[in-house]
């Protein structure tokens, strides 16, 4: 996992042939996602442009195309830009072209892009009641008269047929709406993720000229304030985990065998949900979603991230800080929020908008103003779907949790609000850094030990390793980047789905290398993968916790790997741990891909895989190319910066009315002292990864001389005394020098007695 990655301009060029006959269709290229600020031009011409990298959009080429060959030339560049959610955030912000790009082509008369929404505004066991909203698109010059006819089916069969009129003017559009009461509706459940289609079909004077096929699902639900969260009348647990959508090697540009996958091994551990964080997901992600039977939660990305906040770099300020910067910024929020739910509207997985994640990592004086901006994305969620509730994903601290429908609590929030009197969810919990094999045991902690009949549910961070600007905040997956679970998956596996343990592999004498691919077919046009599992085994055919170096190769073939035809596993490059090592192969062109391991000494297996499609013309080799450099300075820092603001803070008790969070709220006006009971009296903030510090500074509420000591921990179990302080001193403040020490959590424990704490402030 690299921290560091290209900025910069990226350009793509390619040859578009245009049959004659096609001058009188409406053609459109459709991005599904291109990061982060996309102009397109057609035989060089500027034919559209599209500002944020996470959601998809249309771009009309019908006036700048010709018979026979076409040039389209995009140009796109990942500059951070003070405009442009997200401002900040932990991942990374790999440039370019990294979801599907199609060719739209529509007769001018037609259902207009992601036109349709289907809701279910009354549904029970016995009947429901679907309502269709059809947007039909005229493009013409004249008026068209025509008909649309809905047909619903279920499996294949048609399960109700509903028909309007229409005349729309030249160059509009109009919205016809119909409505029909199905009897017996097959409701969507995880359990039973039953899907209908809507087949749109548009007859302008009789004349077939479009048809439109919408997959939907009927339930019902409710969040609570006070018994928690409802699927189709029952009461229901979620419980769930966040999904970063970026995988080993190939960074944000997955593909959709990968996408199902990822959803797949969330199910299979016997959760029942995914936060997609913190941005739109591939579309394709909400269509397994709703076929594999799991809820989703989609987040818009207006994003926050703790520590250091200067202009320049994804660590800014959640919400810009120059006023001039404000307008546009909020209009990208607005656009992005739009974007998502037209294009996910139809999904029944999707059960939450969510608005942003954490945006109190914004600048102090500028946190009025980002409060603002929840406000009117949660009303403008309103208005765009009012069949979903709007959440405010991470929302622990500043007051954003009353701003929307749903408060999403992250880190420390489960344990400060344990009821906070409004429909509530614990966003993220027990986060950890570890790698394979990491510890059997689940991540269940600081409030989520218990589930109170009030809170709707609760998701693990985080599922999958990722790629991170801030290091090993990154190494906090249950499943690592080459997607192999870690222990913590499989004790999630056994305890919420009842499948074993695997056996434990131990040292042994390595005797052959096995490969087995996840299947032996995959197409070439970049929607699949094949993920390769390598094993070293003993002579009795068992996996043994043996790491040599294995060298994958495509001997033949069209097959690739992120680095090219060759692939690396080794305990050096951490990729191999356990005897157990992963990687996907993909390939641009047809033909059979030939496989083969190479480990010294031992025998090792050939794998063949059969790739669907066109085969390269003879003589015709891709060409690898090379990297550019990495250009991802971040800025200069003039001065060290307290990176403990509102980061999670926790404590072995809080005396009524000052708890552990004043330690890092910035405000010296408040403190945290612990309860006059409590015999640990330990106050400890998470700076949410390893950083490498140089000062602590502890305020206190009062002079005092009582016995302290300073401490560090990694995980929360093993801690390193730093400084104790000395009989008799009599202390206001103290600054602890650390220049290099790294950590993740900074501890403040009083030995005998105890006084308040205004603040604990870490500088790096």
């Amino acid at each position: 996992m690299e921290k560091q990655f290209y900025i910069g301009y990226g350009c793509y060029r390619k040859w578009l042939q245009i049959e004659t006959g096609f001058d009188t269709k409406k053609l459109y290229l459709e991005f599904q996602a291109s990061f982060q600020d996309t102009e397109v031009y057609v035989n060089g011409e500027l034919a559209g442009t599209h500002r944020g990298g996470y959601t998809a959009f249309l771009i009309d080429i019908t006036s700048f195309v010709r018979p026979g060959a076409n040039l389209i030339f995009v140009r796109v560049n990942n500059l951070w830009n003070a405009r442009i959610a997200p401002r900040g955030g932990e991942h990374v912000f790999n440039g370019g072209i990294y979801r599907d790009v199609s060719l739209i082509v529509k007769e001018n008369v037609h259902v207009a892009w992601y036109g349709t929404r289907v809701t279910t505004p009354e549904v029970s066991a016995g009947r429901a009641r679907i309502v269709a909203e059809t947007e039909v698109e005229n493009t013409s010059f004249v008026q068209a008269d025509g008909r649309l006819e809905s047909i619903l089916l279920y499996k294949g069969e048609e399960a109700g047929r509903m028909e309007s009129a229409f005349s729309i003017a030249p160059k509009n559009m109009t919205k016809v709406v119909q409505e029909q009461f199905l009897a017996d509706p097959q409701l969507w459940h995880p359990d039973t993720p039953n899907l209908y289609t809507m087949v749109s079909r548009v007859y302008v004077d009789d004349v077939p000229v479009d048809t439109y096929e919408t997959e939907f699902g009927i339930r019902y639900f409710e969040f609570t304030a006070d018994k928690g969260f409802f699927l189709n009348g029952e009461h229901y647990d979620i419980h769930g985990a966040n999904v970063h959508q970026d995988q080993a090697g190939w960074s944000d540009a997955v593909t959709h065998t990968a996408i199902a996958r990822d959803i797949a091994m969330v199910k299979e551990c016997g959760m029942n949900f995914i936060r997609g964080s913190h941005y739109p997901h591939h579309p394709y992600f909400a269509e397994e979603c709703d076929r594999q039977g799991i809820l989703f939660w989609s987040e818009n990305c207006f994003w926050g991230t703790g520590g250091v906040k200067e202009e320049g770099y994804w660590t800014a300020s959640g919400y810009p800080v120059n006023e001039e910067d404000e307008e546009e910024f909020e209009a990208s929020c607005m656009q992005t929020l739009s974007e998502m739910i037209r294009v996910n509207r139809n999904h029944p997985s999707i059960i939450v908008w969510s608005m942003c994640n954490e945006p109190f990592f914004s600048a102090l004086d500028v946190l009025d103003k980002a409060r603002a901006l929840v406000r009117k994305l949660v009303e403008y969620s309103h208005v765009l779907d009012d069949s979903r509730p709007a959440a405010v994903g991470g929302a622990q601290r500043g007051g954003f949790d009353t701003l929307g429908d749903i408060a999403g609590y992250n880190g420390d929030g489960a344990s400060i609000f344990l009821n906070p009197g409004f429909p509530n969810f614990v966003s993220e919990y027990g986060s950890s850094v570890l790698d394979r094999p990491g510890e059997f045991i689940h991540r269940y902690r600081d409030g989520v030990e218990e589930d109170y009949p009030w809170r709707s549910g609760k998701c693990l961070w985080c599922a999958f390793h990722h790629g991170s600007i801030l290091g090993n905040m990154g190494h906090m997956g249950m499943i690592d980047y080459y997607r192999l679970p870690l222990d913590t998956w499989y004790w999630y596996r056994e305890n919420l789905a009842g499948v074993p343990r695997p056996v434990i592999p131990k040292k042994g004498v390595p005797h052959r290398v096995r490969l087995t691919p996840g299947s032996h077919t995959m197409k070439c046009d970049g929607t699949e993968d094949v993920k390769i599992v390598a094993e070293v085994l003993n002579e009795e055919g068992e996996r043994i916790d043996c790491n040599p170096q294995i060298e994958l190769t495509v001997v033949s073939g069209p097959g690739r790997f992120p680095t090219g035809k060759n692939f690396i596993l080794s305990s050096g490059k951490e990729n191999l741990i356990q005897g157990l090592g992963a990687i996907t192969l993909r390939a641009y062109d047809g033909g059979e891909t030939v496989v083969h391991a190479v480990c010294e000494g031992l025998l090792c297996d050939e794998i063949r895989i059969r790739v669907l499609g066109e085969e390269a013309p003879e003589g015709c080799a891709r060409v690898e190319l090379q990297p550019p450099p990495y250009v991802c300075d971040e800025p200069k820092r003039r001065s060290l910066d307290n990176i403990a603001i509102n980061r999670p803070v926790f404590c072995t008790s809080a005396e009524e009315g000052h708890p552990a969070r004043n330690v890092t709220n910035g405000d010296m006006k408040t403190c945290w002292r612990p309860a006059e009971e409590d015999t640990e009296r330990m106050v400890l903030v998470d700076l949410e990864g390893t950083k490498e510090i140089q000062s602590v500074v502890v305020v206190f509420a009062e002079v005092t001389n009582a016995d302290y000591e300073i401490l560090l921990t990694d995980d929360r179990k093993t801690y390193r005394s730093v400084y104790i302080s000395e009989k008799a001193n009599i202390d206001n403040f103290l600054t602890v020098h650390l220049p290099g020490e790294k950590t993740r959590y900074v501890c403040v424990r009083f030995l005998e007695r105890a006084v308040g704490v205004y603040k604990v402030e870490v500088f790096a």
